[in-house]
């Protein structure tokens, strides 16, 4: 799991919109801005609505995405779900669309990995010092971390079926980061297609979907970065139009502590930062044009690793591709479902 939407997983556009080589047709209309106060995001579209400019387009993506940090955010007290986290036990509370929705998926997955996917893992991550506090990042005690686990449990964590009323049964503190950034572009591309734009690209850090067509006809062209910072490509992708993708990694936000390394990204089953070799997972989404399903499910795998992340896509039929470290560099794995995504 990761830190909260404040910070969360800053810089990891893992996922790259490449220039198409054509340079006679106009280029994309292109807008961007900060989401969750550090994560940047970017919309591009082959063409505006009539009567609309792209100052007006970048306004309206910004203030959906301000409206969206107010409901999942953790780093205010005034959230939509730091509000839940603060409700009364035992007792059904309503939740606003968009909060719901992005819990009934991190409960799902939550569900389907056992918990090594915890939508209540925020006592672990603030303990660690990757949380709202930004405690000085430190190593703690085994009772420290024993005691924050004992905050956890997704299965106290109760959803209507219809996801508009959420119910705590024990004191636990739900937190969206793993999410964030996949309900952001959701939230944007369903914004994009209200306004009658049909053939756009939506991003926000490791998370994308693009729709329809560039404007010279041809199709969205994505990759996998390096994971290295690098900002090079390492796998172009063949994707459907409508796809949504995300992608999750370790390798840009950790602390070092007597030549030990520590991720920001945490498995609710031992309390500590992940330490297989894994570098990032890049999932595309299970059910079409489900960016926070695609999200939840990136940071699940990269809990569970290559070894056990892979296992788990192959049993699910999970398009995901795995980049770990060797003693040689980097290796690269995918699923028997992902192949097909793989640009010749």
């Amino acid at each position: 799991m990761v830190n909260s939407l404040h910070g969360l997983r800053a810089g990891f556009l893992l996922i790259l919109a490449l220039l198409a080589g054509c340079s006679n047709p106009p280029p994309p209309i292109a807008v961007s801005g900060v989401a969750f106060y550090s994560m940047r995001w970017q919309v591009q579209v082959a063409e505006l609505p009539n009567g609309m400019t792209a100052t007006a387009l970048q306004k309206q993506m910004q203030a959906r995405l301000d409206a969206a940090n107010a409901v999942l955010s953790t780093y205010q007290t005034d959230t939509e779900l730091m509000r839940l986290n603060a409700a009364p036990l035992q007792t059904w509370q309503p939740v606003s669309p968009l909060l719901g929705r992005t819990l009934q998926r991190a409960l799902q997955v939550s569900e389907a990995t056992d918990g090594r996917y915890d939508v209540t893992v925020g006592p672990l991550v603030d303990l660690w010092g990757f949380g709202a506090e930004s405690k000085p990042r430190r190593v703690p005690s085994d009772s420290d971390i024993a005691q924050a686990r004992s905050r956890m449990g997704w299965r106290n964590v109760a959803l209507s079926v219809n996801a508009d009323r959420v119910m705590k049964q024990r004191a636990v503190t739900m937190d969206l980061s793993s999410v964030g950034e996949g309900a952001g572009v959701d939230d944007l591309a369903a914004t994009l297609e209200a306004l009658g734009i049909q053939d756009y690209l939506v991003g926000i850090a490791g998370s994308l979907r693009a729709q329809g067509k560039r404007p010279d006809g041809q199709a969205w062209r994505l990759a996998i970065e390096q994971p290295d910072g690098s900002g090079r490509p390492l796998q172009v992708l063949n994707l459907p139009s409508g796809a949504a993708i995300s992608t999750s990694g370790s390798y840009r936000n950790y602390f070092e502590e007597n030549g030990v390394r520590y991720s920001h990204t945490i498995d609710p089953a031992t309390g500590r930062p992940i330490q297989h070799r894994g570098v990032s997972v890049t999932v595309v989404s299970p059910d079409a044009r489900d960016d926070t399903l695609a999200d939840a499910w990136a940071t699940a795998l990269n809990v569970l690793g290559p070894d056990k992340g892979l296992a788990l896509a192959e049993k699910r039929g999970l398009a995901a591709y795995f980049v770990e470290r060797s003693d040689q560099g980097f290796n690269t794995r995918y699923s028997t479902a992902f192949a097909p995504f793989l640009k010749p």
